[in-house]
């Protein structure tokens, strides 16, 4: 077991993987400073040995850029899953669908795998092995508050304003940023691009 740290404009964040070859990361640590990034992999993985972020090909540079701001869609095939119970896989991929500067509901979640366990979902990433690459932090409750995250409201509130989101005086997001469907084909159809250049066929 191996892990890197990566400087980002969040602080240093900490990324466990178990090959050099294959990349299969297990877990990725929020932001924080380098000795505690230090102190959290090593109390959780005490064998992982040090090794350049260079070892991890673009991720280090993809996190780099999504934390000054730019928008960055992390790949789901350098994960590995192996960990997870299936209920928290079905979670976890539909929780990478909800697009960037984008909010969904636990219970959006819950129905788009077939289920009406809105609180399981919220067990399922409350425990998100991959928080960023798996944006956990787009789930919200249905009354559009944050609800929960593991790096603290603060920072979850923090990064969703990085990807553009807004909200109300009461600390809601708008209802603007809230999406229903978790349908990229969805958001592709109805996205000004494809509404610009849309020629009346299909």
């Amino acid at each position: 077991m191996y892990f890197s740290l990566v400087d980002t404009s969040f602080g240093r964040i900490g990324i466990i993987y178990r090959g050099t070859d294959d990349i299969g990361v297990v877990g990725v640590f929020l932001p924080r400073t380098k000795e505690d990034a230090l102190r959290a992999v090593k109390y959780k993985f005490p064998d992982a040995q040090l090794r350049s972020p260079d070892s991890l090909g673009v991720l280090p540079e993809m996190f780099e850029y999504y934390f000054e701001g730019q928008e960055v869609k992390f790949p789901l095939d350098v994960l590995d899953l192996t960990m997870c119970y299936p209920f928290q896989i079905d979670v976890l991929k539909t929780e990478w669908s909800i697009p960037y500067g984008k909010v969904a509901s636990y219970g959006t979640v819950a129905s788009k795998i077939g289920s009406i366990a809105y609180r399981a979902v919220g067990n399922a990433l409350a425990r998100n092995p991959f928080p960023i690459i798996i944006p956990c932090h787009r789930a919200i409750r249905s009354d559009r508050t944050l609800g929960g995250f593991q790096g603290g409201l603060e920072m979850k509130r923090k990064i969703l304003e990085m990807e553009g989101v807004e909200f109300d005086s009461s600390g809601r997001v708008n209802t603007e940023f809230v999406d229903t469907h978790l349908d990229p084909l969805y958001d592709y159809l109805t996205s000004p691009s494809y509404i610009d250049s849309f020629n009346g066929t299909f």
